[in-house]
């Protein structure tokens, strides 16, 4: 705040929020750990029958009011590309019609993210997909923050960068660290995700290094490239962050790791939703009757797509579901002699 006034509008509405949430977490380090118990579950005064075991994470207040401003930042955002006469100016046709068709996917994200987390307490499975669609936000806001010529909604996709970053950082380290969820994957799920998100990072690493390296010895400059010269954004966010990511992951699943079962289901969804975007700007292209432009990865990227459905599918079946116990029958009132 000592850089001067313009810094006291930004800091003073971020620790309203940060300082109230602050003191209400502050009692949560100094006691033991706590396990989640939904506050619907009716009392029953007889005995009570377990369905399953019960795996979920209790929704705090502060994840349903960032969720719920994420989501208005994405509508907006989204709805200036689609709408506005020129958003991407000094971009290609094709990249264009790219970031128009991701922006459309970018809002059903929004109200997917909202429906998810209506409720008090989230199943391991919906947790885990909340946290790969805020993974899917980073990624793709990362890319306009960095790869789309500055226009009115930049200090949006900023603000969206941040509010999807933090949710991503916090919920990963619970889900990897604090209080891994446990899967009952099969052995040969385990190994086949492994090996495929191990494959994929080198195979797109790969990828984007043939492209890179003739020009690094002296060739001709690589293509797709950003704006006015720039690298293309794709390129640093893959081998420096993503990749390395996604191979780390697919060790950690070799190797039976406590967490990988979890990072490796927000892997997966992050890649179908990526994806799923990617494709959006080619099958509208296609239905429109204009130009289908597809680059290096587009045959990975789909059979990566088609893949990875089935596995997120799977992976979120092997997380047990919430469930709350069923009352003995002679505790139902209906039943009770009189």
């Amino acid at each position: 705040m000592s850089f001067g006034f313009g810094f006291w509008l930004w800091s003073l509405p971020a620790l309203a929020l940060l300082v109230p949430s602050a003191v209400a977490d502050w009692p949560a380090l100094a006691g033991p750990g706590r396990r989640t118990h939904s506050p619907s579950a009716p009392h029953t005064s007889g005995p009570a029958r377990p369905l399953r075991t019960v795996q979920g994470v209790a929704r705090t207040g502060v994840v349903l009011r960032s969720t719920l401003l994420l989501s208005v930042l994405v509508v907006a955002a989204s709805a200036y590309g689609l709408l506005a006469t020129s958003p991407y100016h000094s971009l290609p046709d094709a990249t264009v019609a790219a970031a128009r068709a991701q922006d459309a996917c970018s809002i059903l994200v929004a109200v997917l993210m909202l429906a998810l987390v209506r409720r008090p307490v989230l199943s391991t499975a919906v947790d885990l997909v909340r946290l790969g669609l805020l993974g899917y936000l980073v990624y793709s806001y990362l890319i306009y923050v960095t790869g789309v010529p500055m226009n009115r909604m930049f200090l949006v996709y900023v603000a969206i960068v941040a509010l999807a970053g933090a949710g991503l950082v916090t919920g990963l380290v619970r889900v990897a660290v604090s209080s891994p969820p446990a899967s009952a994957a099969s052995e040969r799920l385990v190994r086949g995700t492994g090996w495929m998100l191990v494959v994929t990072g080198v195979l797109f690493a790969g990828l984007w290094l043939s492209a890179l390296l003739p020009f690094a010895l002296g060739g001709d400059r690589p293509d797709p490239e950003g704006v006015g010269g720039a690298p293309y954004p794709v390129f640093w966010l893959d081998l420096a962050i993503v990749l390395p990511l996604i191979v780390a992951v697919g060790v950690l699943l070799l190797r039976h790791h406590a967490s990988a079962a979890p990072l490796a289901t927000v892997a997966v969804i992050k890649i179908v939703t990526l994806f799923t975007a990617l494709w959006a700007g080619p099958v509208v292209a296609l239905v429109t009757g204009s130009d289908v432009h597809l680059g290096p990865d587009a045959g990975p990227s789909l059979l990566l797509l088609v893949a990875s459905l089935g596995l997120a599918a799977r992976w979120l079946r092997s997380f047990a579901p919430l469930a709350t116990t069923a009352p003995h029958p002679r505790s139902d009132p209906e039943r009770s002699p009189r």
